[in-house]
């Protein structure tokens, strides 16, 4: 613990004249839910899985609730998010021989 007057300047806001967050060094909040969802969107729509038991696509992202924030504290970035999504999918199983099928 610094003795008073010789702490770090990023650290002093109430004392300066300006009350400024130099460097953000406090706490900066920012938006992200626009970002956040239209980035969401374009990962899923299109997103396929394939092995050999089959194939799955998805082919609409009807549902995208939520929201997202991105937070800098002291330097370090902090990211907040919830979100409700729901999705179209389609899927294709593989056919299997008699011999693989187990009963």
């Amino acid at each position: 613990m610094a003795k008073w007057g010789e702490g770090d300047p990023r650290w002093i806001v109430e004392e300066r004249a300006d009350a400024t967050n130099v460097n953000n060094w406090h706490w900066t909040e920012r938006d992200a839910t626009n970002w956040s969802s239209d980035k969401l969107k374009s990962l899923l729509l299109g997103l396929s899985v394939e092995n050999e038991e089959g194939k799955c696509e998805v082919t609409e992202v009807s549902k995208c609730e939520g929201e997202a924030s991105i937070n800098n504290r002291k330097g370090k970035l902090i990211f907040f998010y919830e979100w409700n999504l729901k999705a179209t999918w389609t899927g294709k199983k593989t056919g299997l021989s008699r011999s693989e099928v187990q009963e």
